[in-house]
Order: C-alpha cells, then sequence, then structure tokens
C-alpha cells in the first residue's frame, strides 16, 4: 500500500491589499517592493479566465513580508499561471530566490539557491467535511487546502521556501561545530577551553585501592 500523507492547509490573504488580474493576457498581478499587499487569487475570477501572477520580494523592501523566512537573502520570485480546478484552483510557476539556513552545528549561513518549477493543486477547506486532518495518497502529496475566497500566492511562495530548507544543513561535512563550553566555531581553529576530562570515569575513580 502507498504512503499516505497529511493534507497543507492554506489560509487566505491576511493583509490588506488585493489585486485583481484582467483578463487572459493583461499584464499579470503583481505585488512586493514593500508595498504590504496580499496577493490573494480568487476561484470566483478563475470562473471567468486564468489568472497570470507575479511575485517579487525583497529582503530590504518587504521584509515584514519575509518574517516567516529570515532564511531569504536575496530576491524572491515566483510568477506562473492560475487556472480553475473543479471547486479550487491550480497554480503552476516558477520559485526562485537565494537563501542563506544557519548550519546545523557551526550556525554560519550556508548560501544555496532555490529554482524549481512548481505545480500545486488547491482545494477549498470545505471538501475535508468536519476533518481537519484528512491523510491523503501520496500520488496527491501536492494537494493543499485553503478557506475563504482564494489563495494568497505569497504566502504559498513562503511555504515552498520552508519545504525546500535541507532538515540538517552542513556549511561542510566534517564542519566541526561549536565548542560547547565557550561557543567558538572550532572551524576557524581550536578555542582556549582546557580539555575537559570525561565524567563517565568517575565511578572507575572511586573503585581505586590506595597505594601503601
Amino acid at each position: 500500500m502507498a504512503p499516505t500523507r497529511f493534507a497543507r492547509r492554506i489560509g487566505p490573504a491576511k493583509l490588506g491589499w488585493r489585486s485583481r488580474a484582467g483578463p487572459q493576457g493583461d499584464s499579470p498581478a503583481s505585488g512586493g517592493r514593500g508595498t504590504g499587499f496580499a496577493l490573494l487569487i480568487e476561484v470566483q475570477d478563475l470562473r471567468l479566465h486564468p489568472v497570470p501572477f507575479d511575485l517579487r520580494l525583497a529582503p530590504e523592501t518587504d521584509a515584514a513580508e519575509l518574517t516567516a523566512v529570515p532564511e531569504v537573502t536575496g530576491t524572491l520570485q515566483f510568477h506562473g499561471q492560475a487556472t480553475l480546478a473543479g471547486e479550487g484552483l491550480r497554480l503552476r510557476g516558477h520559485l526562485q530566490g537565494e537563501i542563506a539556513p544557519a548550519c546545523s552545528r557551526c550556525l554560519e549561513p550556508i548560501a544555496m539557491t532555490v529554482d524549481r518549477d512548481l505545480d500545486l493543486l488547491y482545494q477549498p477547506e470545505s471538501v475535508l467535511g468536519e476533518s481537519a486532518e484528512v491523510e491523503i495518497h501520496a500520488r496527491d502529496a501536492d494537494v493543499g487546502f485553503f478557506s475563504g475566497p482564494g489563495v494568497d500566492v505569497a504566502e504559498v511562495a513562503r511555504e515552498q521556501i520552508l519545504l525546500a530548507l535541507p532538515m540538517q544543513p552542513l556549511c561542510r561535512p566534517d564542519c566541526r561545530g561549536l565548542c560547547a563550553r565557550c561557543g567558538a566555531n572550532l572551524n576557524k581553529g581550536a578555542c582556549s577551553c582546557a580539555p575537559q576530562a570525561d565524567e563517565r570515569w568517575n565511578a572507575l575513580k572511586s573503585l581505586r585501592k590506595p597505594t601503601s
């Protein structure tokens, strides 16, 4: 039997600005550059025509929007097109950006690039019935659920960045980490802490017989 996963839940836009794109072929819905926006794509608009989108977020101008993903160090771009998919919607696009997660041993930032095509399906939360967590088949692992009139593209981009982060990033395979006593980065050289005796041998020391 194929493995199962829990479906993701995507909330409605939390900010005040909303963009509606015109008919197919018009300029895409866009946002960013410190405007305090929420790029919301509504299902009711998709019943009329597909909606292109072009999202750009930069740490120097959109810090509030990137609070949940401090690993982003360069401009984050997510562009593509939303189409109707039953009672929900489908996002096809490309996500690109520079990130720098902290090494899990020494905490130094590691420069990485996120550059991937995305094909994501979102269905209204009402299809879940009364259960907030529904197991879905592995082949539907890219299905998410939303409440409200549609999906916030900025929220989708932030979620995909978090999913792209490695579980235990390492700056290098032989990273020596930090000194447990003074916190010095041991990759930059030995610290001044005296070698610490292994306390596991203390019990054996008490068993030694005194010498005459």
